[in-house]
């Protein structure tokens, strides 16, 4: 059956007009009856043209042929996405609904029957890059279907007329508007209406980091931006329903999670919760294998879970990393762009971070040139910048997004705006914030991002700085190792392992989640079998990532970095002298002494003793690994008694005695 159900299945599109030989009425020709492929999405070789004497069975093969290019779901698509981590997100859910529906998701874009294009208007480069490839497109005459914010914010743009479009909160509905498409009708679904569920089939965009959308929309009214246009307002996912999308994706053998909104500190307001209970409702499901990343917030209104989200940002499974946008260090520009906060109150929101959360990334956006900007406003913001030294910092040229109450005020000149994007981007990089990294060693998860060079994989500290690991070694993605950093460059640094920490719970050349892992740490799509989504996705049958810890070991650091078990948790270590620490929240800064700058667990003084545990990871999909016995001598303390384990020829002893009961109780029993 179709996805677009019976009679009445297209009753709210806002437009249909049918296309066809017969110049049917728009709307009036009948659907013909859809026909369920089974193929996985590959289309006929043959073409529709006859050869020349032949006695009419080509002829029937060839009309065959020709009429199976047109059954719905064995076509190719061809997918584009703008924008931010939310549009990757809708992207990756229509991707797994249409894929789920038999149609293939194909690299080639001059291979593909159809074009997908997910827009963002937040920026007028994304916005003109988008209408340059819709241009492409209709002129070749492909069918094309638009997404996200631009048709939904300006249904009337100039561009868009004859193009088929699906809205904001309508990609669970994407079959069918492709489908239609093919057909050669315009359908544009633009209508709001309550959000796409959150168990819907995906094909993730990197097979290792699920991206769960929080909310849509916001409760800002930003005099420059046309978010809330194309999202409208703030709309909330119920947290039982966020949690059991995390669950699902751990289970499906992602190593990473990211939360995306249009604003993360206002989830919520509008269902009677808050960001800081969602977050520990979260945290409690993440193996120890498995990192959180949260995503954009504004300042107004996280000042509220300040004290929340400095503990959750401190936490070992979650990134210290934050994306909080200022766009001016002036009142009077902040007030023109009515963000709701002032300068002290961003500063208040980086300097609480800061003291709480040790080695802290904040991240932040700034627009140069916003009409009224005087040149004492930009002194303002040239100020934070210097206070803060940004390791990670967006500049934007202001640019007036039609519709808009900025576009209606007097603009600034653009050799103006030119010129301060300029001192601001100088000043920036002028910032050297990793070269104190160099020499020490840290904990990195390992991504399937490879290095430009192909010498080395990308892997993140606990505060997300970029590390490039040498020498590449493409069986360490989705695990985790200890590195010392070796060079440091403006956005990244250079590390070399020096000892291996988790292994990943899959390998290279694995499907995961209905995507292979490619040998190159690119994702290989691998479309989802229509009726096997449940299993696919961790329900009944899906498989589950096991993990067991290993026996624990003390021991006294050399110099060599070793995983803690006490104290920091699994994600820091003790080395270059130093030694495990009394307790305190991880940090990204050099493990081993306390220094008081941001050593292991923040600057604690360290003891000279670890507690060493190893972790083995089980693979997607196998039985619950068994736990791996360190070598080095253990010792259990239970009140004043002190218990000696078991020798390894004890241990052996006992293995073979079970064994030997095991195949004596098998053998006494003939049925069984």
């Amino acid at each position: 059956a179709s996805p677009s159900g019976g009679a009445g299945g297209l009753s709210d599109l806002e437009d249909l007009f049918v296309g066809g030989e017969n110049g049917a009425a728009a709307g009036s020709a009948p659907r013909p009856a859809l026909v369920r492929a089974h193929g996985g999405g590959r289309r006929s070789g043959r073409h529709a043209t006859g050869e020349a004497g032949s006695d009419g069975g080509d002829d029937i093969a060839d009309a065959a042929a020709a009429a199976a290019e047109h059954v719905p779901g064995t076509q190719r698509v061809w997918m584009k996405t703008y924008g931010c981590a939310h549009n990757v997100s809708d992207s990756e859910y229509m991707a797994g609904q249409l894929a789920a529906y038999g149609y293939a998701i194909v690299d080639d874009r001059e291979a593909a029957d159809c074009w997908l294009v997910n827009s963002c208007t937040v920026k007028d480069p994304s916005q003109s890059a988008f209408m340059h490839l819709v241009a492409q497109a209709r002129g070749s005459g492909r069918a094309l279907v638009v997404a996200g914010c631009v048709p939904q914010a300006d249904r009337e743009i100039k561009g868009l007329e004859d193009v088929s479009v699906v809205g904001t909160s309508q990609i669970d509905r994407v079959v069918e508007v492709v489908e239609e498409t093919l057909r050669g009708h315009r359908v544009r679904l633009l209508e709001k209406k309550a959000l796409p569920a959150l168990d819907l089939p995906k094909i993730r965009k990197n097979p290792l980091i699920e991206i769960v959308p929080l909310s849509t929309g916001c409760l800002g009214a930003c005099t420059y931006c046309k978010t809330r246009h194309a999202r409208g307002a703030l709309g909330s996912y119920r947290p039982d329903a966020i949690v059991a999308r995390v669950k699902a994706a751990v289970a499906e053998g992602v190593t990473e999670v990211w939360l995306s909104s249009e604003d993360t500190g206002a989830y919520g307001r509008d269902i009677r919760t808050d960001i800081a209970s969602l977050l520990r409702a979260i945290v409690v499901e993440l193996p120890p294998h498995v990192m959180l990343r949260l995503g954009m917030t504004n300042p107004p209104f996280i000042l509220d879970h300040l004290d929340a989200l400095a503990e959750l940002l401190a936490h070992p499974r979650v990134f210290a990393f934050l994306h909080v946008p200022v766009q001016s260090g002036s009142d009077r520009v902040l007030g023109a762009m009515r963000r709701e906060y002032t300068a002290a109150e961003f500063r208040r929101v980086a300097d609480f971070l800061a003291a709480r959360v040790p080695g802290v990334t904040i991240a932040t956006d700034v627009i140069c040139g916003f009409p009224g900007e005087s040149e004492d406003d930009f002194e303002e913001t040239l100020a934070l910048v210097r206070d803060y030294r940004f390791a990670i910092l967006n500049i934007s040229q202001f640019y007036a997004r039609p519709g808009t109450p900025a576009a209606r005020m007097k603009q600034l000149q653009s050799k103006v705006k030119k010129a301060r994007s300029r001192r601001l981007t100088t000043l920036f990089e002028s910032f050297t914030p990793y070269a104190r990294m160099v020499g020490r060693r840290y904990k990195v998860w390992v991504s399937t991002e490879i290095s430009s060079t192909g010498e080395h994989n990308v892997a993140h500290t606990k505060n997300y700085v970029k590390v490039l690991v040498g020498p590449r070694d493409d069986a360490r993605i989705g695990g985790s190792c200890i590195v010392e950093v070796t060079d440091s460059a403006r956005f990244h640094v250079v590390g070399r392992v020096v000892a291996d920490g988790v292994a990943p719970p899959h390998a290279v050349g694995e499907e995961v989640g209905g995507v292979l892992l490619g040998g190159d740490g690119k994702p290989r799509a691998v479309p989802l079998a229509p009726l096997e989504y449940e299993a696919a996705s961790g329900g009944a049958g899906g498989a589950a990532v096991a993990a067991a810890a290993g026996a624990a070991a003390r021991t006294s650091c050399d110099g060599d970095a070793k995983p803690l078990e006490s104290g920091c948790g699994e994600d820091a270590c003790c080395g270059g002298g130093g030694g495990g620490c009394g307790g305190g929240p991880v940090s990204e800064a050099p493990v081993g002494g306390g220094d008081g700058d941001g050593a292991c667990c923040g600057g604690g003084a360290c003891s000279g003793v670890a507690d060493v545990a190893v972790v083995s990871e089980a693979r997607v999909g196998s039985a619950p690994a068994a736990p791996v016995a360190s070598t080095a001598a253990t010792t259990a303390q239970a009140g004043d008694a002190t218990v000696a384990p078991l020798s390894p020829l004890a241990m052996a002893g006992i293995v073979v005695l079970i064994a030997l009961l095991v195949a004596l109780a098998g053998g006494s029993d003939d049925d069984a």
